[in-house]
Formats: C-alpha cells, sequence, structure tokens
C-alpha cells in the first residue's frame, strides 16, 4: 500500500513537472524564421523604416549589414530583426547592433513595460529607455530555444559569429506609440578584451570594479557617436 501511495506521489510529480515545462516553455510558440518579404530595407548603412518609427537608423562605415530575419516570437508578436557588425582582422565579432521591431499580434492585450530601467538615452528626436551590464558569454551553456536572443545567436552563428566571451550591453527601447504594444529595441554589443577587463572583475567585488561607470559611459558614448536615429522625412544624405 505505501509502495503505491509512494508511486502514485511520483507520478504526479511528474506530470505536474511536465505540465509545468509545457506551458512555461513559450519559446516553442516561436515560428520558424523567414529571410524575405521584410518589413525594413537597408540602403548602404541606413536601415529604412516606414512604420513603428517611421525612421532611419544610421550606422557607421564601420559596422556592415549581416542581414535580417523575421518572425513570431512566442506566438503573440511580430518580430523583426537586423544586425550589423564590425569585426577584428581575423574576421572575429568585436561589435554588433541587434535591431529589434517589434509588436503585438492584433487581439492581444500585453503591453511593453520599461518604466524600470534605470537609464534614458536620446538619439535624435528619439528617448529610449536603456539599460545596461558587463556580461560574461558562455556559447556551451544550455539556454531556453526560441527566444528573440536565441534566434539572434542562431543567425550570427549561421554567419560563423559568436558574441565575445566578455562585452558591454546595452538595451535601448523606445515605445513607439501610446498604445505600448509596439517597440523599437536596438541592443548594442562590443567586446571587453580591448579595454583589458573582463565582466568578472567589473562585478560587484571584482579588481576592475571601480572602472565600471567609466566603461558603462564609454559604451553609450560610442553609441551615440556610431548610429544616428532620424525622422524618415527629415533624414538628411550621409556626408
Amino acid at each position: 500500500m505505501r509502495r503505491a501511495v509512494l508511486l502514485g506521489a511520483a507520478l504526479l510529480i511528474a506530470v505536474v513537472a511536465i505540465v509545468h515545462w509545457y506551458f512555461a516553455d513559450r519559446g516553442r510558440f516561436t515560428t520558424e524564421p523567414e529571410y524575405t518579404g521584410l518589413g525594413r530595407t537597408v540602403s548602404g548603412n541606413d536601415l529604412v523604416s516606414d512604420h513603428d518609427p517611421a525612421a532611419i537608423l544610421r550606422f557607421d562605415p564601420a559596422f556592415d549589414h549581416l542581414g535580417g530575419q523575421k518572425f513570431v516570437l512566442y506566438g503573440v508578436a511580430d518580430t523583426e530583426q537586423h544586425f550589423f557588425v564590425e569585426t577584428t582582422p581575423d574576421d572575429e565579432l568585436k561589435s554588433v547592433y541587434w535591431i529589434q521591431y517589434e509588436a503585438y499580434l492584433p487581439g492581444k492585450r500585453y503591453t511593453y513595460d520599461y518604466d524600470s530601467s534605470p537609464l534614458r538615452v536620446t538619439l535624435g528626436d528619439y528617448e529610449f529607455y536603456t539599460d545596461t551590464e558587463a556580461v560574461e558569454f558562455d556559447p556551451n551553456r544550455k539556454r531556453r530555444r526560441g527566444t528573440d536572443g536565441a534566434m539572434a545567436r542562431r543567425f550570427l552563428a549561421a554567419s560563423g559569429y559568436v558574441f565575445p566571451s566578455d562585452f558591454a550591453y546595452a538595451r535601448l527601447v523606445y515605445l513607439t506609440d501610446e498604445s505600448r504594444q509596439k517597440e523599437l529595441m536596438i541592443i548594442f554589443i562590443d567586446d571587453l578584451a580591448p579595454r583589458g577587463v573582463t565582466a568578472a572583475s567589473l562585478g560587484e567585488g571584482g579588481a576592475d570594479a571601480a572602472l565600471w561607470p567609466e566603461v558603462e559611459q564609454g559604451h553609450l558614448d560610442r553609441i551615440r557617436s556610431t548610429l544616428k536615429v532620424l525622422p524618415l522625412e527629415e533624414s538628411p544624405e550621409p556626408g
């Protein structure tokens, strides 16, 4: 009798775990990427969008457009990603701009909320909610499938690129209208190796922790110097 109770309890726990995993794994609803029919176009180093927002993202010539893809994220949001990369002489990834246009599907009531983001960065006429951190990247660590990050890493890997092992990271988000259901997200990643520091050394208690404010400010300044956000109807020709 006791054995049957124990077996029943173990079975119940297993069922609960499977159900939890099934419903918690939102990534299984993410669709396979498509590479044609994208909603934004690229001309030279300009990423041109006629909606959400109607603006041009103009990147420094040091960055090359690697390509773009679109998919439905978690089954609830139309998502389009573009990647501009800066590489080393050995064709290793030094820096990457990961641009993401995202909008909840009609009928979805979700909204985006970044009010807790500690920083605000202004590019042109656009104010972005901003977060930063130093990241130690392990390419072998098991990660969730179907996230926007997983889709980005998969795209870069298809071109032979992986994130640097230690990098400075900034996420900038602009909500394109009052509905808070559409966003432009700009993620900028820059290798920390040229600075002679690591994510661990910059962390709390690390040997270079006192340098983080300087590294963070330098990272944001590099965004300001390598990216312009221009209203579509007012954007000047590059000179």
